[in-house]
Order: C-alpha cells, then sequence, then structure tokens
C-alpha cells in the first residue's frame, strides 16, 4: 500500500495554473486510464500531455494515470520506442490507449480463427475446405451435400438445385455477393456455375438467417467471390466435364482484377459413350459456358469500389428417337444469364456502407414435342444499401452494432407458353399428352418488390449477446405488405460451450412460371425456431448440435379448377449434428440430420410427406494433405426421396392415352442410398508453371441404387431409374 500511494503521489501533477481575470474558467475532472502495447501488456512512464497546454502526468508500473483534463480535449500520449498516440476525453474514464512501436507501423499482423456460425445450424466453409471433399470433383458448391439438412439429389433438379430441410426447392435461395441468382447448377456434368477458384467462402444457412435477406421461407446459401490476388498469376485446367482458365493479379498500385472462363468438354466425350444400340439422337450436345469477372479498386482508405460479371449459357436438344423428323420426340431446353454488379464501400470511424447496384438479364427455353413451349425473359434491378454504426457502449449495452438498410427488385418478365397443367409440389406427374396446352399466355409481367430492414446486435453482459430486428416486404405483383420479426441469442455457458436460440418469421412471394401469372396469389409464409449447442475444445475442432421446428403456412396449391390458392400448411422439425477437425495435415467432417417434412393441401385432406421429404442423411469425410500429395475420402448413406405409386389407369378413347389412377400422394419410398467417394491429387512443378493432377471417384464400389421408378404407357409395368453406378473425373490444372 505504501508503494502504491508513493507511486500515486508521484503521477499527480502540479496545481493548475491560475486563469487570466479576462477569461471563464474552464471545469477540469479528474481523467483516469491505462496506456498498453500491441500485445496488451501496459507502458510504464509513458508521458501523458493535455494538447496546447504543458500539463502532464506519467503513468505508473500498470500502465494507469490520472489528470485533470476539461471534457472534450486532446490527450498527447508519448513513450520511448513508441509512436505517439491521441486520445479524446469523453467520459471520466477512458478506453485504453493501445501505442505500436516504431518497428510495427510498417508491420502486418495476421490473425487467423474459424468465425462464428451466422445462427445454429449455420456454417461457413471456406475454398480450400471444400475443394478437399471427395466425391465434388473439386466443385465447391456440390460440397454443399456434406451439409447436414441439405437433401442429397442424385441429380440437381429444378430451380437452385438446392432442398434444404425438406422443403421445396424454390423455397431456398442461392445469393452471389448479396444478390439472387436464377439457377445454381448446369442442366449436365453435376457441375455449379462459378469455378472454385473464383469464390471466397461459402456460407450455408439452413434457416434462421439475418433480416438483411429476404425472399426465401426455408434457407439460404451464401457466395462471397473472391478479389484478385496481389501477385500476377495464370491457372488452366481441363477434365471430361469441363475445362478453363482464371486469371488475377494486380492493375495498377490500387486495382485488382479476376477473370474466368470455363466451357464443357464432357459434350466432346458423352457421343461416344453412347451404345449405336440406343434410340437417341443428340442434335445438340449438351453443353455450357461460364464467365466471371471481379475488378476491385481501392479510391482513399475510406472508400473501395468493386465492378462484377457472371454469365452462364446452357444449351442442348435432343430427339428420343433416331428419327430427326419425329418431331413428337423432340427435347430442347436453354437456359442462360448475366448479372452485372457495381458496389462501393464506405467507412469513417464508427461508420461503415455497403452500396450496390445490380441488373439481371435472364432467358429460359423448354420445348417439347410440335406444340409445347414455354419461353421466359427477365430484365430486374436491384439496388442495395446498408448503413452500419457500432459503439462500445449504448444504453446500458456494450459492443453494440446497429444496422439499416433497404433494396427494391423491379422486374419485368415477358412470358409465352402453351403447355399443359403444371404439377405442384406433391402432385404425381400426369399422363403424357404431346398435344395438351390447355395453359396459355403471352405477355409481359411486372414484379415490384421493396423491402427494408433494421437491427441491434449487442452484448447485455459479456456472456449474453442478443440480435433482434425488423424485415418489412413490399410484394407488388400481390399488394402485399409483410412484416418479418426476427431475433437470436447467444449465451456463452461456460469457455468451450455456447448456446444459441433463434426464432423468426419469413416469406417467398410467388415468382416461379404459373405463380407470376395470378395477381391474387399472396406469399408463402414460415416461421422457424432453432435450439443449438456448440462445443470448441480448440482452435480448429468444433461440434455443434441443433434441433429446430418450421411451421408453414398459406401454401401455394391448385384449386379444383385448375387455379392456384393459399390454401396449403405443412410442418418441419428436425435435429442435425455437423463436427468438423482442422489439424496439420488433416481435414475431418461428420455430418447427420434426421427431419420429417409434412403438409395438407387444402382444408380437410389427409396430411401426407413433402416430395423432398429426406429422414436420414449422413457424410462423413476424411483427407490427408502433406507436401505433394493430397488423399481422401467420403461416405455417403441417405433416405430415398418418396413417391406416389399409380394403382392402375383408364383408357381415354379422346384422346388415345391411358390416364393413370394414383394411390395416396408420396405413400412409397425409394430404398436407401449409400456410396464410398475417393480422391487424390498430386502436385508438381514443370518448369514455371505448378501442375496439379486430381483422379475424383466418385460411388467406387458401384452401388447403383435406385432413384425412383417410371411406368410404360398404360401403367402396368415399371422401370427403376438408377444412380449412375460410377462416376471418375480425370483432371489436370497448371498455374503459373
Amino acid at each position: 500500500m505504501l508503494l502504491l500511494a508513493g507511486t500515486v503521489v508521484h503521477a499527480q501533477p502540479a496545481p493548475p495554473p491560475e486563469q487570466p481575470p479576462d477569461q471563464p474558467a474552464v471545469q477540469r475532472f479528474t481523467i483516469s486510464g491505462r496506456v498498453i502495447d500491441a500485445l496488451g501488456r501496459p507502458v510504464r512512464g509513458a508521458i501523458i500531455t493535455i494538447e496546447g497546454s504543458t500539463d502532464s502526468v506519467t503513468t505508473d508500473r500498470a500502465g494507469r494515470y490520472r489528470i485533470p483534463a476539461p471534457l472534450g480535449t486532446t490527450l498527447i500520449v508519448e513513450a520511448a520506442g513508441y509512436n505517439a498516440g491521441l486520445a479524446t476525453v469523453a467520459s471520466l474514464a477512458l478506453d485504453d490507449i493501445v501505442l505500436l512501436t516504431i518497428e510495427q507501423t510498417n508491420e502486418t499482423i495476421e490473425i487467423s480463427g474459424e468465425a462464428p456460425a451466422d445462427v445454429p445450424g449455420a456454417a461457413r466453409l471456406d475454398r480450400e475446405e471444400l475443394q478437399r471433399v471427395p466425391g465434388t470433383g473439386g466443385d465447391i458448391v456440390r460440397a454443399l451435400t456434406v451439409m447436414p439438412g441439405v437433401v442429397n439429389l442424385q441429380i440437381p433438379l429444378g430451380y437452385s438445385g438446392v432442398v434444404i430441410r425438406g422443403s421445396s426447392p424454390q423455397d431456398s435461395k442461392v445469393l452471389i455477393d448479396d444478390f439472387e441468382v436464377p439457377v445454381l447448377f448446369h442442366n449436365i456434368g453435376f457441375r455449379a456455375i462459378t469455378p472454385a477458384e473464383t469464390i471466397a467462402t461459402l456460407d450455408f444457412i439452413p434457416g434462421g438467417f439475418d433480416v438483411a435477406h429476404g425472399r426465401a421461407s426455408s434457407g439460404i446459401v451464401k457466395l462471397e467471390t473472391r478479389g484478385g490476388a496481389d501477385t500476377r498469376s495464370t491457372q488452366a485446367e481441363v477434365s471430361f466435364i469441363d475445362g478453363g482458365v482464371v486469371a488475377q493479379g494486380p492493375a495498377g498500385q490500387d486495382t485488382r482484377y479476376m477473370f474466368a472462363l470455363r466451357r464443357s468438354t464432357i459434350d466432346f466425350v458423352l457421343p461416344a459413350l453412347i451404345p449405336d444400340s440406343v434410340d437417341l439422337s443428340l442434335t445438340t450436345v449438351p453443353r455450357y459456358w461460364d464467365q466471371q469477372l471481379r475488378v476491385d479498386h481501392k479510391v482513399s482508405s475510406r472508400w473501395a469500389l468493386m465492378f462484377s460479371t457472371l454469365a452462364t449459357d446452357d444449351i442442348f436438344e435432343l430427339y428420343a428417337t433416331k428419327n430427326e423428323d419425329a418431331k413428337d420426340k423432340r427435347f430442347f431446353n436453354r437456359t442462360r444469364f448475366v448479372r452485372t454488379t457495381a458496389g462501393a464501400r464506405w467507412n469513417e470511424g464508427p461508420w461503415s456502407a455497403k452500396l450496390a447496384l445490380s441488373g439481371l438479364l435472364q432467358e429460359f427455353t423448354f420445348e417439347i414435342g410440335r406444340l409445347q413451349y414455354i419461353t421466359v425473359k427477365v430484365a430486374s434491378m436491384t439496388p442495395r444499401a446498408e448503413i452500419t454504426r457500432t459503439a462500445s457502449k449504448a444504453g446500458g449495452l456494450t459492443d453494440v452494432v446497429w444496422r439499416i438498410g433497404a433494396e427494391a427488385q423491379i422486374g419485368r418478365t415477358a412470358i409465352d407458353l402453351a403447355l399443359p397443367l403444371e404439377p405442384r409440389e406433391g402432385e404425381p406427374m400426369p399422363e403424357f399428352d404431346p398435344e395438351d396446352t390447355s395453359v396459355r399466355f403471352d405477355g409481359t409481367v411486372w414484379t415490384p418488390d421493396f423491402a427494408a430492414w433494421s437491427a441491434v446486435q449487442a452484448h447485455l453482459d459479456p456472456r449474453i449477446r442478443v440480435t433482434t430486428g425488423v424485415r418489412a416486404e413490399v410484394f407488388g405483383r400481390g399488394k402485399e405488405l409483410a412484416v418479418q420479426p426476427r431475433g437470436e441469442l447467444q449465451i456463452k455457458l461456460t469457455k468451450p460451450w455456447t448456446a444459441r436460440l433463434a426464432a423468426g418469421a419469413y416469406r417467398r412471394p410467388p415468382q416461379y412460371q404459373s405463380e407470376v401469372l395470378e395477381e391474387h396469389l399472396q406469399s408463402e409464409r414460415s416461421t422457424q425456431t432453432i435450439a443449438g449447442l456448440q462445443y470448441e475444445p480448440r482452435e480448429g475442432a468444433r461440434v455443434q448440435a441443433s434441433v429446430y421446428y418450421t411451421d408453414r403456412t398459406a401454401l401455394i396449391t391448385h384449386e379444383e379448377d385448375g387455379s392456384l390458392g393459399n390454401n396449403g400448411r405443412g410442418k418441419t422439425r428436425g435435429a442435425e449434428l455437423l463436427g468438423t477437425y482442422r489439424g496439420g495435415p488433416w481435414f475431418a467432417w461428420l455430418s447427420y440430420s434426421y427431419s420429417q417434412s409434412r403438409r395438407v393441401d387444402h382444408p380437410g385432406d389427409m396430411e401426407r410427406l413433402f416430395t423432398y421429404d429426406q429422414p436420414h442423411s449422413m457424410n462423413a469425410a476424411l483427407s490427408w494433405k502433406r507436401g505433394k500429395w493430397q488423399l481422401g475420402g467420403r461416405f455417403q448413406l441417405y433416405s430415398g426421396l418418396p413417391y406416389t405409386p399409380p394403382l392402375g389407369s383408364v383408357f381415354d378413347s379422346d384422346r388415345n392415352i391411358y390416364v393413370p389412377i394414383y394411390g395416396q400422394p408420396n405413400s412409397h419410398r425409394a430404398p436407401i442410398h449409400h456410396q464410398l467417394d475417393l480422391r487424390v491429387d498430386r502436385s508438381w512443378r514443370w518448369g514455371p508453371v505448378v501442375m496439379t493432377g486430381f483422379l475424383d471417384v466418385q460411388n467406387v464400389y458401384v452401388n447403383d441404387s435406385i432413384v425412383t421408378y417410371f411406368y410404360n404407357y398404360d401403367y402396368s409395368q415399371r422401370a427403376a431409374f438408377r444412380s449412375l453406378p460410377i462416376i471418375p473425373s480425370i483432371g489436370l490444372r497448371g498455374v503459373l
């Protein structure tokens, strides 16, 4: 105590000089604080001076000081071997003043670690980890199939191709740099539209996502594209599926670029793989193109600009016969789009902002036979802005983050179609009648949608962090206002354990095919509740478990007259487990999910399963990387999907076809599926080029399980549609 008293006495400043009689007295307060270095160690003997005055004190052995000073003044902090520091007197107790050594001024400090998941059950994955998952062919997006809650499909079907927690595929959204993309997978090759090398991170959020995103009632997948590297490099890769180039690097002192171009190669291989005995003619061999460009420019320490484009073109045509004059057996499909985005980031002190403007041009064409077709052309513009304010303390809370944002998605869709009645979720495929064009439309539809949101995140105490917000959306075509409150509570129980609880309301507007033809339709609704527990014993090891319940209402179903209405309701419940390990050369992954998705299409109807209900799904992956070699394996096991069995058929003499009589919807299920995937990578140097060869084999022990069934013309016989027995992918990559 005597030593402490001596130090305090020594640190007291001399009495301030008296104010001249012609100047008013300035009220001073005793200001206290601490001076530390970049490692958090106290700086002893630092001199604290009031700017514009000679009044000063020095810090004690704990780096602490006390000095009389008026509010609003500036303190200058100086210490031998350190750069000077400044602090504004805004309160009686100041935050720690951090001094950097002179050597640290030009030093870059990198902090690595795994970012916490957005909500319980979510996960953030980086590019290198996803490329190590065997059985994906190095495709970062196809690695989504290892996530718990993602329904594993043998072939990507419809819309984005991602089915989350048993719901319909259109209930989820795929975002690239915060903007929706209409498709994620190509029709052939099981490939995503984005090369793995252009993606920085992938966020999988199966439910409970933030108020900054909407227009989805299930989950979202967020991809963040990667800016160019600081050094120039060019990479080329070719495999039996596709080939492409990626170029990146600086273009001046403050500009970076990333460019990628890819084309399918399977269209050169596929004709040779089809036996001559097969009654099939590929008029236009399936092929696709992908293009991606991103340019980043740093204007100043406050402003950074970004420009990007993403485009794809997917086309194929075939005849289900060798006779190309049989127009009734013709099948044609083309999907292409381009999205262009310009964005800006700004920050100054506690304020930051993200501004962006994105435009989308999309064309979808589908033709079958001589009479049935649909052509959809979409042009949309989406401005988006979000402002963030941070504060260390506010209203009794700490580490406060406040966000406010808005966006508008204004689209014009030109539709020309002549098709049979489109089957909805759970409705079995009707009899095939090539002359049925009962649904016709030729016109333009406008979909002006607007959204605004606000959210606050803060610590109630050091162990409890709460997030609360609200999103309001106006769906212009249906003249609907949708207010959606959402929130999350995160509690650190003990050092390795964290508990989380999230709940919120979500909406999906009618926007797919026949949905946009009817103005009276309202959005589908869901209320989600998710509880999770996370265990993180050390850096690189994490286990997270979650349980969830989703209540769905106003589901879009067919009325008796064939029109659409919001008559359905459903519910999904389940549990998920995800464990990951990253240590040294090893990367391990284990995921398991159990879920049940059931729905009622109309009041009084019997409850049935969703079409994509998959009760059990398990993925176990292990990868080892050292030196020039990388080895990995993955085992998958998951339930088959439900289907509706036909009980017989009735002959319609007027149309000369058999009309099926179906049993209970989705009352049967395909058998369980399991397979083993292996991957081997080998790297070497060929002059200035770093070469990598890889062999990725799916379904090593050739388990061709049944996916679903097809029936003959009168539904008296059926044939199994089986998964591909084995899919080897051999490729070569070179980086210069």
